[in-house]
């Protein structure tokens, strides 16, 4: 598979649009009750993590 620029930029635009959500999402379950501020900025650094792993690997085997 031929080099794709377009491809290239977009990852670090959805992985910033994902994490906005988490963020989002992360504020919301403290606004609600539903966990402490100190409990959810190590969940959305996992799932960050863990989504960038899977998309690395899924675009390796793609290619």
């Amino acid at each position: 598979m031929k080099y794709d620029p377009e491809n290239t930029m977009l990852k670090p635009a959805i992985l910033a649009l994902v994490r906005q959500i988490l963020t989002v999402a992360g504020t919301a379950l403290v606004a609600k009750g539903y966990a402490q501020e100190s409990e959810i900025e190590p969940v959305i650094g996992a799932l960050l993590t863990i989504g960038s792993v899977v998309w690395s690997v899924t675009d390796k085997r793609t290619r």
